[in-house]
């Protein structure tokens, strides 16, 4: 059993080792971390030196300085008031553009596929447009018809029929509604190219940014 011993030496002599080194280790983890302190002031007015800052004094700024008071890092105070309204807009806005950015690319490879986009889509809103215009066409050309016969009726010294007011009055309104409908169809024609307008310089702009 004799033989065993310096095994047994060996072996303690190991886990001695392995016992200092971690020590040592533990040691140097201790000593970085102690390395800078916190500099900050209180709700009294006080500036204090810590190896750590309440969560309470953080959106007040402070100050990391190294053992020897150099200054490492200064954070400012939080905004507060009208700026903090300024900056918090000013991030939504990045968030949302963003957002448009990712949906661009996603919807389009390339400028060409922008323009081919637009094409289709001004060249519904043309269409659209070009019923409108025939159906005005028609509506004041039956108008003409009916005003042609409430003017005979009246030259005859005969009274207007109640059916014939009528129609013309909704021809009336028809021709109205129309009109309406063309304006508000040429303005989508023109937000619409402009829209396609703006995608295609922001694709172009986001595209040169890509690396």
């Amino acid at each position: 059993m004799r033989h065993l011993n310096p095994m047994r030496n060996l072996l303690g002599i190991v886990i001695t080792c392995c016992s200092l080194l971690l020590g040592s280790i533990s040691m140097a983890a201790t000593e970085a971390n102690s390395k800078v302190i916190y500099r900050y002031k209180n709700k009294d007015g006080v500036t204090v030196l810590d190896s750590k800052i309440p969560p309470e004094y953080v959106s007040d700024g402070y100050e990391i300085v190294s053992r020897s008071g150099k200054v490492l890092k200064v954070i400012p105070p939080a905004p507060k008031g009208p700026e903090a309204e300024r900056l918090r807009k000013e991030k939504l806005k990045r968030e949302e553009q963003a957002r448009e950015d990712l949906q661009l690319r996603r919807a389009y490879s390339n400028v060409a596929d922008i323009d081919a986009a637009k094409s289709r889509n001004l060249e519904s809103l043309r269409g659209n447009i070009s019923i409108l215009q025939a159906n005005l066409v028609s509506a004041r050309k039956r108008l003409q018809e009916y005003q042609a016969q409430a003017a005979a009726v009246e030259r005859g010294g005969r009274q207007l029929s109640d059916e014939l007011l009528k129609n013309i009055n909704n021809l009336v309104q028809e021709e109205k509604d129309i009109q309406a409908q063309i304006k508000q169809r040429e303005q989508e024609h023109k937000d619409v190219a402009e829209k396609f307008d703006r995608d295609k310089n922001r694709f172009i702009e986001i595209s040169k940014k890509s690396p």
